[in-house]
């Protein structure tokens, strides 16, 4: 089995007998020949490798053309006190770049101060998803700020947020800033791209979605994109669609032991009278109820 990544440096994938897959190391192109080809890396990336005859056995793979991928990014702040904001993600509704965060160091089983130094004792990992508004700092998105105004613009709208509820962020606290290198950063300091979008959900998406098992008999998809009852662009929907495509290995192989587990999606109940009532407008060709409020 052959599973084809960003840092492999993929340059296409043709269905010819043992034309195999063209990839690039170190500078250098070869090719790559397996049983089992498994291609993970996000869609603005496949869509570019998944060339015509492929795409000719598998007409499900083009629609990858039509989804719309844009920056979600994560920034990590290394802290010297633990800081349990919430056990479970927290929404920063009123931040301009409509921020995510989660503590992880309670879901740590090790204690993280026996890690590097031993200064740190919390790590809080924020998601930027809106690079295209104004901050607060400095009056400028994302795509305009240098890394460090970045990360000072992401941690101040985290402490405005946050002192509303009393829970206070101390910038003395802070032992290291990471921003993911997947933001590559131009001449003049500012973003130029990002090497990891993130899928977004827009109308009649889910059509255009492939299955993790195509119907090229070799060649499975693993990746955030790929159509799983988790339908939504998340590291779950990622590892589900990883175990569509070890369970499409397995009954390619003939594999007679067990097959990966797969879990239903539950809506929380609390959600179902909410999510009738827009079904129901929806089928009517009314507006979303939050629209008429906004009119």
């Amino acid at each position: 089995m052959f599973t084809t990544s960003p840092a492999r440096g993929i340059v296409g994938l043709t269905p010819a007998a043992g034309a195999g897959a063209r990839v690039r190391t170190g500078g250098q192109a070869r090719t790559v020949t397996a049983d089992v080809y498994v291609l993970a890396i996000p869609v603005e990336g496949a869509r570019q490798v998944i060339g015509p005859q492929i795409r000719g056995l598998e007409p499900a793979l083009a629609g990858m053309d039509d989804l719309m991928p844009d920056w979600m990014t994560g920034v990590q702040y290394f802290l010297s006190r633990s800081l349990p904001i919430a056990k479970g993600h927290v929404t920063y509704v009123d931040s301009p770049w409509a921020l995510t965060s989660i503590s992880q160091g309670q879901f740590w089983s090790r204690d993280l101060s026996t890690y590097g130094d031993g200064r740190v004792r919390d790590i809080v990992s924020v998601d930027v998803s809106n690079w295209n508004a104004a901050g607060i700092l400095y009056g400028k998105t994302a795509r305009q700020c240098t890394q460090e105004e970045i990360l000072n613009e992401i941690w101040e709208q985290m402490k405005i947020s946050l002192d509303e509820d009393g829970i206070i962020l101390r910038d003395s606290d802070v032992v290291h800033r990471f921003l993911d290198p997947a933001i590559r950063f131009g001449p003049n300091g500012t973003p130029v791209d990002n090497a990891e979008q993130l899928l977004v959900n827009t109308v009649d998406s889910w059509a255009k979605r492939p299955p993790a098992v195509t119907k090229v008999p070799n060649l499975f998809l693993a990746s955030d994109y790929v159509k799983t009852t988790t339908d939504l662009a998340t590291m779950e929907g990622a590892n589900e669609a990883a175990r569509r495509a070890t369970n499409g290995i397995l009954d390619l192989t003939g594999w007679q032991g067990t097959r990966a587990r797969l879990w239903r999606f539950e809506e929380p109940p609390i959600f179902a009278l909410a999510r009738a009532e827009d079904g129901l407008r929806y089928a009517l060709g009314l507006p979303h109820k939050l629209a008429d409020r906004s009119a």
